[in-house]
This record gives structure tokens, sequence and C-alpha cells, in this order.
């Protein structure tokens, strides 16, 4: 039976507080460093060095804007489900394709055990509402997906196709079927914030 999930089904938590060395630390570190590219298309020991790197570049940040979130489920807090991240340059795209100024959502991905759940729209759906909750001044977000799936989700949350990645150290498709990477935009205006809606 299909258990339909809501945003009050999950605990939302910026890796900023978990302590090192927590049991919830070694839960997301053993989590992600299982990742494979075949199943979730990622190589889980690279992605956690990006995770890792991305979080010690977020302590500096005085917005705190940029983090990385992990959902966890409320009734199992040791149960994590989801992660992505807020970052300032995802694989040095920005600079590479030479954007202008502004933020990345990158590093979304849903459990293996939990996709077809909806549990990406709630996730991107959280990550809009802070974006737009904690800037304090217009803001270019950008991310890059070749998930036919994310695709829709980002288009349904307003985030314009700028176009395909034509960029090796990205596109690494496992199979001809696979898609380039596709770069979506999305301008948040401060102050515009009205809550769930």
């Amino acid at each position: 039976m299909f258990h339909q999930y809501t945003s009050k089904d999950f605990d939302f938590v910026p890796m900023k507080s978990i302590p090192i060395n927590s049991e919830r630390y070694y839960l997301l570190k053993d989590w992600i460093s299982s990742m494979t590219d075949s199943e979730d298309n990622e190589n889980g020991c690279d992605f956690w060095t990006w995770i890792e790197n991305n979080n010690e570049l977020s302590k500096s940040d005085s917005t705190n804007l940029l983090n990385t979130f992990f959902l966890f489920l409320s009734n199992d807090r040791n149960r994590v489900i989801a992660t992505g991240s807020i970052v300032s340059d995802d694989r040095d795209m920005g600079k590479k394709l030479q954007l202008e100024d502004g933020i990345w959502i990158g590093g979304v991905n849903v459990h293996r055990d939990f996709r077809g759940k909806s549990i990406g729209t709630i996730f991107v759906e959280y990550l809009d509402n802070y974006i737009q909750q904690t800037i304090d001044k217009d803001t270019m977000v950008y991310l890059f997906t070749n998930n036919t799936q994310a695709k829709r989700i980002y288009k349904r949350y307003q985030f314009q196709s700028k176009g395909f990645i034509h960029d090796e150290s990205i596109n690494t498709q496992q199979n001809e079927s696979d898609e380039l990477n596709e770069l979506f935009a999305k301008c948040y205006r401060a102050g515009t914030y009205v809550g769930n809606q």
C-alpha cells in the first residue's frame, strides 16, 4: 500500500547542527558513502567529500543561507530519507558557464527505498521556502540535473530551463538513454515570502 507522505512526516535537519562523531553523523556518512552511480547517480565517496567541503564553506556564511539539509522520518530520528544542499557554486559550473552571481541547489538525492513517493517534491518545496525566507536581497538560484522527474519538480517551482550543459565533468552518462544535464535558474525576490500556499 502506498503511504502518502507530507512535510509533517519529516524533520529537516541542517548538517551544521549535527555533531561530528555523533551517531547521526555516521548514519549520514554511511548512507551517502553507500551510493553508487548505477543506482543513485552518485559516487558515494565523492559525494560525501562534496557535502563535507560545502558544509565547511557554509560555516562562514553569515546569512545562514548556505546549508546541507538531511530529511529524517519524524517517528524514527535515525532514518535518513533525503539530502540536498544550497551552495555557493556547484562543481564550479557558475564560473565555467560565466553566469551572473547566485547560489546553487545541488546534491538532491532521495534514499532509493523511498523514491517514487513524492519525497523529492516535499524536499524541493522545503528548499524553495527556505531560500525565500532567508534571502535579504534578490538572488539568482541555479541547479542542473539530468533526471526527468526532477526536471518536472523544478519546473513546478518556476525554475526555467537555460539549456543543456555540455561539460564532461558532470555528464557521466551510464548509458545512451541518459540525458545531458540541463541548467535551470530562478530569481528569488527578497521580501516576497508569503508562507506555504
